[in-house]
């Protein structure tokens, strides 16, 4: 007789709780209302994100919530983020979200020729990482991320190798994640060119020493070859993204940009500066519409007016596009290029023929200011 009354009494309580979280919208929801974004932060207990939820208007009753998490058996699976939610969401729906982490995502693209720092205020603006912890991860990247990604130059920094594309982020994602799906996207598209031009210049060099194996070809390919060995145009890998970054800065126009990569080639083959802006604008605390005299006599390695060969680094994130350029120049013997007014550049083989296309751009420049005013 006890044992019947305890199962009726526990059949009335659950009915009454049933009834409860009917009541309250567990399962049906309610009229769809305006939208609210809500944060949970990490290692939120169920009660917590139950007092949120009330606090936004999402919930009617904490309680209710807590019992329905406890009934859905998803008490331990409620997931910290960014989520947006709508009063009228039913508690059903609102609990399955939370627990499955369907937070919100950002979509964001990181335009080519981006520096690190650049790409790290971006990040910062749009609420997926702290911009000082990106710019410390970018700085300094921990072991563990050299020891995944070994194609990073030992001692470097990440400047060059946050790829830019179109991204979708986790809200408040952090800047591991971040730092590390750029990574991958640059392994799976500039690093994949890179060691597809490696490929090709290892088999260049041994069709040599079996052509006539009383080459020096025989002894490069007997000699072991570093990781980023010899490309095609005589760079390492790293060196082959470092003109390439400048490439980017300098190129205003696709068709151009293999045509600017030969002529840095071709002038570091000569020994000349490549005498780029564009490295010169890296140094300088913010760009400049025209660099002054004194811009070019800043004391720097980057400064490619005053040091000879290429800089130490690279000085932005590079597309494909210029990847591709460095890694299959345009044939040419030009050795200096002037930009135009609409961003085209005049390309001259010699220095006379240089000072004459910079006189024609001025020249032109004068009149047109001439005829607007």
């Amino acid at each position: 007789m006890g044992l019947a009354v305890i199962a009726l009494a526990a059949i009335a309580l659950a009915a009454t709780g049933l009834a409860l979280l009917l009541a309250s919208g567990w399962f049906v929801a309610g009229p769809r209302g305006e939208r609210v974004v809500v944060s949970i932060p990490d290692r939120t207990p169920a009660s917590q994100i139950a007092a949120i939820l009330q606090r936004e208007g999402l919930i009617s009753s904490e309680r209710l919530f807590r019992l329905a998490v406890r009934a859905s058996g998803r008490a331990s699976s409620l997931k910290s983020g960014q989520y947006e939610l709508s009063r009228g969401d039913s508690m059903v729906s609102i609990i399955e979200r939370i627990s499955s982490g369907r937070v919100m995502t950002i979509r964001i693209t990181v335009p080519e020729g981006m520096t690190a720092k650049q790409v790290a205020k971006l990040m910062g603006d749009h609420g997926l990482a702290s911009e000082d912890d990106m710019i410390a991860l970018i700085d300094s990247p921990p072991e563990q991320v050299r020891a995944d990604f070994p194609f990073i130059h030992d001692g470097a920094s990440l400047e060059g190798y946050l790829f830019p594309d179109t991204y979708e982020f986790a809200s408040g994602v952090g800047a591991m994640k971040v730092v590390r799906t750029m990574l991958r996207r640059f392994e799976n598209a500039a690093q994949v060119a890179l060691n597809a031009a490696d490929a090709a210049a290892d088999a260049d060099v041994t069709a040599a020493a079996a052509a006539d194996p009383t080459t020096t070809a025989t002894a490069a390919v007997a000699e072991p070859k570093a990781v980023g060995g010899l490309l095609p145009n005589g760079l390492t890998q790293r060196e082959a993204l470092i003109l390439a970054s400048i490439v980017e800065r300098e190129a205003r126009i696709e068709s151009e940009r293999p045509i600017i990569a030969r002529v840095f080639l071709n002038r570091l083959a000569r020994s000349m500066p490549l005498q780029s802006c564009a490295t010169v604008q890296y140094i300088l605390p913010a760009t400049k519409e025209r660099l002054l005299n004194k811009d070019l006599e800043i004391e720097s390695p980057y400064n490619t007016y005053l040091v000879a060969g290429l800089p130490p680094g690279p000085i932005c994130s590079p597309g494909l596009a210029s990847i591709r350029a460095v890694l299959k120049p345009e044939p040419g013997d030009y050795l200096y290029f002037v930009a135009s007014s609409d961003g085209s550049h005049v390309f001259s083989r010699t220095y006379s023929e240089h000072l004459q296309a910079k006189a024609r751009i001025e020249s032109q420049a004068r009149l047109s200011r001439q005829a607007g005013r």
